[in-house]
């Protein structure tokens, strides 16, 4: 039993590319999902949960907004949550293990590259494109403009890197975590040829 983790960059295909892998290969997919179960690990809404998922708690980074700012502080105030980044760090790592010991499963996201490094039927991926390809993607998905597409993908990167950087004082672009690093961009978004690719390197 295998199990395939994938850390992305935003806008970069990984999202639809792990859909289509785990179709392919009859496997789970465990990405937002795997929320409700975090959620009723640290006694708290699945909404509070990725909002901490997201790395924006105020242990860890700046707050964009007063709407996150008010919103965590009402969470942090909730004594049965007890929220603390170990106690969250530890129920993730829970939930990917678990995950990886049931096989079968592409994982996005939650630094399993790092959580499995020692796992040997676990193997890492990671989707990348280059900057501009990804800005004009968000910018249709989100239905904005292509300087707001960058903004958005610079910043859900920084989130990214930022979540790896606490919780594993790893760099999340390091290409030595991964098997293959796939530049979707240089594939012309082409998502069989990246399948195909990844189920190669199985």
């Amino acid at each position: 039993m295998a199990v395939v983790t994938i850390s992305k960059e935003c806008g970069a295909g990984a999202q639809e590319l792990a859909r289509r892998l785990a179709h392919d290969l009859g496997w789970r997919l465990v990405g937002r999902g795997v929320l409700a179960d975090l959620a009723q690990k640290l006694d708290m809404s699945e909404a509070e949960a990725e909002l901490l998922r997201r790395g924006q708690d105020n242990f860890l980074f700046k707050l964009l907004d007063d709407v996150f700012l008010h919103t965590v502080r009402r969470i942090a105030q909730k004594p049965e949550a007890a929220l603390d980044d170990d106690r969250y760090f530890v129920a993730v790592c829970d939930l990917v293990k678990g995950v990886a010991a049931q096989g079968d499963a592409v994982i996005v996201g939650w630094g399993g590259q790092y959580i499995l490094a020692d796992d040997p039927n676990a193997h890492h991926f990671r989707v990348v494109a280059p900057l501009a390809q990804r800005a004009e993607r968000c910018a249709v998905r989100n239905r904005c403009d292509q300087g707001q597409g960058e903004d958005e993908c610079l910043r859900q990167d920084v989130i990214s890197s930022g979540y790896v950087k606490h919780f594993f004082k790893k760099a999340w672009d390091d290409a030595t975590a991964y098997k293959l690093v796939i530049n979707n961009g240089a594939l012309g978004f082409d998502m069989d040829k990246a399948m195909a690719i990844i189920k190669a390197a199985l």
